[in-house]
């Protein structure tokens, strides 16, 4: 073998190493890319090649003899190639929580459907589930001091119905790493049965705006039922109307749930 091939070999060697604990630098951000994953919903809708893509970050005051909860954020529309890390900053500031985004997944594409195919459903368990699993569990396996029962996943549109849909189908990986879900103006109609074991001891937030748009008289309808049923069943599960807000989520918003997820005892807000 030449020495010019074998240097070739090497180098794809090293490219294929999982990135370790020891590469994330406090307070610098690294992308984790997952080629063994199915394509995204990005990749699905656009046609772009992209592997998916996992993005996290360190706190500013992270020591590794500590333990830090993790906020995962998944976001709307076709959720980009690699989620968005921003969003999950600014919710939990730059101290005291590692935080992460993630691409959205669907098994298949119907055209036909509204929105053209893009929204998660039910039927798509399956292939977020597994990419999930492999993606946060490199995560968890690489940082195993994270804090599971103060772990949080914050999710918009797209993205807070991927969440309804991994909570309501009891799936155990993010139940057991996650004790702390936000929907963010959907996902409240794919939320049931969480007085069920794993699911029962978790605590919900679903946001609802309040500006009138196509369909919006359902979701705050929706909203209030849901926190109704779930407070009969005995579930922590919280709606609250944004003021002034369409489906959007914007920094006025964010700075409610980080709220929240501190454990601050009113959620005042917009």
């Amino acid at each position: 073998m030449s020495r010019s091939i074998a240097r070739i070999l090497l180098l794809g060697a090293l490219l294929l190493i999982p990135c370790s604990a020891q590469d994330l630098v406090p307070g610098k951000a690294l992308e984790w890319p997952f080629p063994e994953c199915a394509p995204s919903l990005y990749t699905m809708m656009t046609g772009t090649a992209a592997s998916p893509c996992l993005t996290v970050k360190l706190p500013e005051d992270y020591d590794p003899a500590k333990s830090y909860p993790l906020l995962v954020y998944v976001p709307g529309w076709h959720g980009g190639p690699k989620g968005n890390l921003g969003n999950a900053e600014e919710i939990a500031g730059p101290k005291g929580w590692i935080v992460a985004s993630l691409p959205l997944f669907k098994r298949a594409i119907d055209s036909s459907e509204p929105a053209g195919g893009l929204l998660v459903s039910f039927a798509d368990i399956s292939v977020i589930s597994k990419a999930y699993q492999t993606m946060l569990g490199r995560l968890f396996e690489k940082i195993p001091s994270i804090d599971r029962k103060r772990s949080a996943m914050v999710g918009f549109s797209n993205g807070a119905l991927t969440l309804a849909v991994l909570v309501t189908c009891q799936d155990d990986f993010i139940l057991s790493h996650f004790k702390n879900f936000c929907f963010v103006d959907h996902g409240m109609f794919h939320l049931t049965d969480l007085h069920k074991k794993g699911a029962r001891d978790g605590r919900y937030l679903v946001l609802v705006g309040d500006k009138p748009d196509l369909g919006r008289d359902l979701k705050l309808r929706g909203g209030q039922l849901l926190q109704d049923e779930m407070k009969v069943l005995g579930v922590n599960l919280k709606c609250q109307v944004l003021k002034d807000t369409g489906h959007e989520f914007q920094s006025r918003h964010m700075a409610l749930v980080g709220r929240w997820l501190r454990g601050e005892p009113e959620l005042t807000g917009p």
